[in-house]
């Protein structure tokens, strides 16, 4: 007629709760090195052609008669821009998981369960 409710241990419920934050912490790590890597990528590529453009650009200058070489200019110049508006959008996502794992971090360590109350020993006189 009545049935026995079960309820689930606080230790499994603090098992549960800290492997799920783990997770959580271990997704947002690995996307901030994704972000990171890319940025880095992204910023050597446009380093190179920033070089290259320089001295595409002192070549033109020398020889007006390049129109294939000012082409190229403008095609790096576009690339950089695209770089830099690419690692800026990257930088603001690298901020963004950083505040999340903050913000996580901080919620674990307010969240945790108050240690168990050990039984009282006896005094001796």
């Amino acid at each position: 007629m009545f049935s026995v409710l079960r309820i689930r241990s606080t230790a499994r419920d603090q098992e549960t709760d800290t492997l799920r934050f783990n997770t959580l912490l271990h997704t947002l790590d690995l996307l901030d090195r994704e972000l990171r890597a890319e940025r880095r990528g992204l910023k050597e590529r446009c380093e190179r052609i920033a070089a290259t453009a320089a001295f595409a650009q002192e070549r033109f200058e020398s020889n007006d008669q390049e129109n294939a070489l000012s082409k190229q200019i403008d095609e790096m110049t576009r690339s950089m821009k695209n770089y830099t508006r690419r690692m800026n959008a990257l930088q603001r996502q690298i901020d963004l998981v950083g505040q999340l794992r903050a913000t996580a971090s901080t919620f674990t360590a307010d969240h945790r369960p108050p240690p168990e109350p050990r039984e009282a020993t006896s005094l001796r006189h």
